[in-house]
């Protein structure tokens, strides 16, 4: 049996940080679809940049384009920019390439330094 949205949206918030949380809720009950991919990319997150790392969940409109909004996943990691750098590039090639369709164009994955 599926698990319910509110169910999903409570493992999200253990998991992430949320960037204006109500935004990132609003964001997520339009999409759906998201959710189980955010919980499968916090795991690839841990996997890929180690136990430390942190991930935060924001909105990103495009001021350009009216109503165009993409859900942005920061990692927040303590490694050398370089070395963070390169697992990203290996998570992307190894897992978000493919991933990403069923973000349907609605979630990236970047960097973030403190």
């Amino acid at each position: 049996m599926a698990k319910k949205y509110h169910d999903l949206s409570e493992e999200l918030s253990q998991r992430y940080t949320m960037r204006e949380p109500s935004k990132v809720r609003d964001f997520l009950r339009r999409h759906p679809f998201l959710m189980l991919l955010l919980l499968e990319a916090h795991e690839k997150v841990l996997a890929y940049f180690g136990a430390e790392a942190r991930a935060t969940l924001e909105i990103i409109t495009d001021p350009e384009v009216e109503d165009d909004q993409e859900l942005f996943v920061f990692v927040q990691t303590l490694l050398p920019p370089k070395e963070a750098f390169a697992r990203l590039e290996q998570l992307d090639r190894e897992w978000w390439l493919d991933a990403s369709e069923k973000a349907q164009g609605k979630m990236c994955i970047h960097l973030r330094f403190a």
